[in-house]
């Protein structure tokens, strides 16, 4: 039996080289115990739906759907069918790389520290060129972790391993929110009692497109962010201090590009 689902969703805008980029970085790894479901999010790139159907490795499950319907509706579809049959679920996105030795130094990681539900890792941000942008660090343990929540996420989504008890403690993926299901995803892990870890090695390369501050900028995006967390803030009960950081990200959101990018760059 194998130990980890591999869980990804592919969907209409991704780019061909960047998605054979990620389905490589998965397939190399040093640990070879998985199964890869790719979800379908709608219809997708001709190109790309002629890449996956080339895919021979049978660790490799391609599921279809016609309508696009969001990237936590897609993983909670996988989810939902194989909760019961893996010990371990590991996310990944369509435009990231995984090195070579992530699932060997997570899976190492939760067998060492049974209590942790949920591990991440730091990870080296990229340009849509492969260029280095920023190393990202994040809170190595659970109470750091629970500390930095209080102004921002405290794991990279696509680096995380999860061990399935998180989803029987927490739940799936959250369908109301515009984006930041991960921000929910987390939420519900603390109000539930999971405990959560990253590993302090760079064992992910995060991509971040020319688009990328675009698409995270704007009124609809700031009132997108005050929902969010308005709704963390009550109910991990933190207090007026998170609220005024709530309303200066806000804020920040609102800001001219090239502003923005400054920002995230700086104060993270």
């Amino acid at each position: 039996m194998k130990d980890i689902a591999v869980i990804m969703s592919v969907y209409k805008n991704d780019r061909l080289e960047f998605l054979i980029q990620a389905v490589d970085s998965i397939l190399t790894q040093t640990y070879e115990k998985f199964d890869f479901y790719i979800q379908c999010d709608g219809l997708i790139d001709s190109k790309c739906d002629e890449y996956l159907n080339s895919l021979t490795d049978e660790r490799v499950i391609i599921r279809y759907r016609d309508k696009n319907k969001g990237l936590a509706f897609s993983l909670n579809e996988i989810l939902e069918i194989t909760l019961s049959q893996y010990q371990y679920f590991a996310r990944m996105d369509a435009d990231d790389i995984s090195l070579p030795d992530r699932f060997e130094k997570q899976l190492l990681f939760l067998n060492d520290n049974k209590n942790v539900d949920c591990v991440g890792t730091w990870a080296i941000e990229i340009d849509e060129e492969g260029e280095e942008y920023f190393r990202k660090e994040m809170p190595v343990d659970h109470n750091a972790c629970f500390k930095l929540f209080e102004k921002r996420d405290c794991l990279i989504h696509p680096t995380v391993m999860f061990r399935n008890t998180y989803f029987r403690k927490a739940g799936l993926y959250p369908l109301h929110t515009y984006f930041g299901e991960d921000t929910i995803m987390w939420m519900q892990g603390f109000a539930n009692g999971c405990i959560f870890a990253n590993i302090n090695e760079y064992l992910f390369k995060f991509r971040l497109d020319n688009a990328f501050f675009d698409r995270r900028r704007g009124w609809k995006h700031a009132k997108s962010i005050i929902k969010l967390r308005s709704q963390v803030n009550r109910t991990l009960k933190y207090g007026w201090k998170a609220d005024v950081f709530m309303y200066m990200y806000a804020a920040a959101k609102m800001l001219p590009t090239q502003l923005l990018n400054l920002v995230y760059k700086s104060f993270r």
